[in-house]
């Protein structure tokens, strides 16, 4: 049976990427913070090169499945950017059938981050500092979109941004943090890349992309406990599809 701290046997296989850095956290927070931007470009560039050629047959790039495949254009840069790391170092991150303890701490991890959005929702709104989505036009335009956003957040979006940002970058900051600065730093960064989901004013939209790093912060913990890729990416998948369906229907 696998225990917490299979994370360490991990670190040891990646320990040579720091070896010859005289600032290794330096290095780690620059690597970090790289990947997390290239993974922006690399999805607005992917998202493009589906929009243009499309604009010029003349799909419309409004509708509902034009919306999910550029969802699914920018995901595919993103994770690009991940694979690029690790095929370029041999960066290890482990995925591993779950066993019983790692299902129910995903269980649990599913859970308490559902508690804590829907706490942490009602708590900005009551403040008055809830932001908007990008999505709401077209989900109040088309309320099946939610359903193909929960679908894609399961077999897609979990998997590729668990794999980025807690295999790669959480793993990556993990070797000169420790445990706890990699969750902190791996979720903040997770939270930034959210920034372009909403709108209204700054303090607002700062506000949703912390409520999104509070979330990854739990994914990212179950990811620490458990040594398992998997783990996070089932917890996050779920946490997604819960959200969306139940956007849906109330809608």
């Amino acid at each position: 049976m696998s225990t917490p701290t299979e994370v360490n046997m991990v670190d040891r296989s990646n320990d040579g990427l720091d070896r010859e850095s005289r600032r290794p956290r330096a290095r780690a927070v620059g690597v970090a913070t790289g990947l997390t931007l290239a993974a922006f470009v690399a999805s607005l560039v992917t998202g493009i090169v589906f929009a243009v050629p499309a604009l010029l047959a003349g799909v419309d790039v409004t509708s509902p499945l034009a919306f999910l495949a550029l969802l699914v254009a920018g995901q595919v840069g993103m994770v690009a950017v991940g694979a690029a790391y690790v095929w370029r170092t041999g960066f290890v991150v482990p995925v591993a059938v779950p066993d019983r303890r790692q299902i129910r701490e995903t269980v649990v991890a599913t859970v308490a981050a559902l508690v804590a959005a829907v706490a942490l929702i009602a708590l900005v709104s009551a403040a008055g500092l809830a932001p908007g989505s990008v999505l709401e036009g077209a989900v109040t335009a088309e309320p099946r979109l939610l359903l193909g956003l929960a679908a894609l957040s399961v077999v897609l979006v979990a998997p590729i941004e668990e794999f980025l940002f807690r295999g790669v970058i959480q793993g990556r900051l993990r070797l000169a943090f420790g445990p706890v600065g990699a969750v902190a730093g791996a979720s903040l960064l997770f939270g930034s890349l959210h920034l372009a989901n909403y709108t209204g004013a700054v303090g607002s939209v700062v506000v949703g992309a912390l409520l999104i790093a509070v979330v990854g912060a739990v994914f990212g913990a179950l990811y620490e406990r458990t040594g398992n890729l998997v783990a996070p990416i089932v917890a996050h998948g779920v946490y997604n599809a819960v959200l969306f369906l139940g956007s849906y229907a109330v809608a």
